[in-house]
């Protein structure tokens, strides 16, 4: 093998294992900060449904979600907490008993969670210790 053609593979293989360590650096800190839990996001309908895993964060006014596969700082989803509404569900997938299927609608838009029952507890407590909805007036 040509010492160019060498380098150039041990070059890619570097960068590779680079590329996946700062991924699950990223993971780690995501799963290690407060008012995280893990999550996966239903996509697609029929056969091209699929769980895109992932981390959601409780914020002030925001639930935010981040994909695990992925070097994005910033959240893959985001929805205000004013006019979220959940309805949960038990998941059919009797191997992951414990977990549930979440409805998440945000102005209209809706979007499937699969969480744990306690982070659906938790998510529903978060949604219900907003501040009101009702604006009076000053």
């Amino acid at each position: 093998m040509p010492q160019a053609l060498t380098v150039a593979v041990a070059a890619v293989v570097v960068a590779a294992v680079g590329l996946l360590g700062l991924v699950w650096l990223r993971w780690l800190f995501l799963r290690s900060r407060p008012g995280h839990f893990p999550c996966a996001v239903v996509e697609g309908e029929g056969a091209d449904r699929r769980e895109r895993l992932g981390v959601a964060a409780f914020g002030p006014g925001v639930l935010d979600w981040f994909a695990r596969d992925s070097l994005r700082l910033a959240p893959t989803r985001r929805w205000a907490r004013p006019g979220l509404t959940i309805k949960a569900r038990p998941l059919e997938d009797g191997a992951r008993s414990g977990w549930q299927v979440v409805n998440l609608t945000s102005n209209g838009v809706s979007c499937l969670l699969v969480i744990s029952r306690g982070a659906s507890a938790g998510l529903l407590s978060w949604i219900e210790a907003g501040p009101s909805r009702l604006d009076s007036p000053a």
